[in-house]
């Protein structure tokens, strides 16, 4: 039985370990959810027989990342496990990959590219149907009429640009849903909740705010409680399902959030870049499923 080496990228730690098979992996940042990502690898790995960790991250920095895959092959891994950075530098790890025959795994952030010059595996969430889940549920709720505030992410990065897609979608089947303003709050609950604030003070009447996560949606709350305004009378729905976000649906102010699970995404990176390191099959695009998670089942999610 071959034994695995997963190498998971850290400035603080390096540990080297002989072993027939070597995977290595650059996280992107150290944030909450990233860290449930990180800690579900790690959990996954040790669960595994033979296999060692070895944590890199690359600190929101595209270049460190690219350096980072390249020391990966230098080493002459037999996978590499990717939470990336950002769109642009992915062509060129891909590339670098194909050229040493190395496959290669995206784990929560999917690579702009649908082909791809040598074996990869995206695991993932779908985050079309994220904005599908959240939209159609809150349209539902207000008997699909009023007027909707859409807070993005930040425009540059894939999830947004799919979460807000996948709310279209939904709203264009509501034709008496109106959408009032749209804007970028960069992920922000500051940003989300001055852009909520300017709106009222302007006297926007709003009746659904759909944030692409739960950091923008918890700014939101915090502006409608500044304004004295009813969460009877306004709908705040996020994407993540984070412990804030189930702390303010427990409070009656968030109304609908959609769980990406971090925890699973971690686990089946791991599987398969065991799987694509001894040469076996996994999956091109495989989908970890979103989870809805509103008042009546919050419990299961605190």
């Amino acid at each position: 039985m071959k034994r695995f080496s997963i190498f998971l990228v850290s400035t603080a730690l390096m540990v080297n370990a002989a072993a027939a098979v070597t995977i290595g992996t650059t996280m992107s940042k150290k944030d909450a959810f990233v860290s449930i990502l990180t800690d579900n690898i790690k959990a996954a790995a040790s669960e595994t027989s033979g296999v060692d960790l070895d944590l890199v991250v690359a600190n929101m920095d595209k270049d460190t990342q690219i350096s980072q895959v390249r020391t990966f092959i230098e080493k002459k891994v037999d996978a590499i496990i990717i939470n990336a950075v950002a769109d642009e530098h992915n062509e060129e790890m891909q590339k670098m990959a194909a050229e040493a025959n190395i496959p290669l795994v995206y784990v929560n952030r999917q690579p702009p590219q649908s082909r791809f010059p040598g074996p990869v595996s995206v695991v993932s969430c779908n985050e079309l149907v994220a904005g599908r889940l959240q939209m159609r549920l809150m349209a539902n709720e207000v008997g699909g009429k009023g007027n909707v505030v859409i807070l993005n992410g930040a425009l540059s990065h894939p999830a947004a640009k799919a979460r807000t897609e996948g709310l279209k979608e939904v709203l264009k089947q509501y034709p008496d849903l109106s959408v009032v303003h749209e804007q970028s709050a960069n992920w922000s609950r500051d940003e989300a909740e001055q852009i909520i604030t300017g709106l009222l003070n302007k006297g926007t009447k709003i009746d659904i705010i759909a944030a692409n996560n739960d950091e923008m949606a918890i700014g939101a709350v915090r502006a409608i409680e500044k304004a004295g305004l009813s969460f009877d009378d306004v709908m705040i729905g996020g994407v993540d399902a984070t412990p804030s976000a189930i702390a303010e649906m427990e409070a009656g102010k968030i109304k609908v959030t959609v769980l990406q699970n971090a925890a699973a995404q971690g686990q089946q990176s791991i599987k398969n870049a065991i799987a694509m390191a001894e040469g076996g099959y996994a999956q091109e695009f495989d989908w970890i499923p979103w989870e809805v998670v509103v008042p009546s089942n919050m419990e299961k999610y605190k």
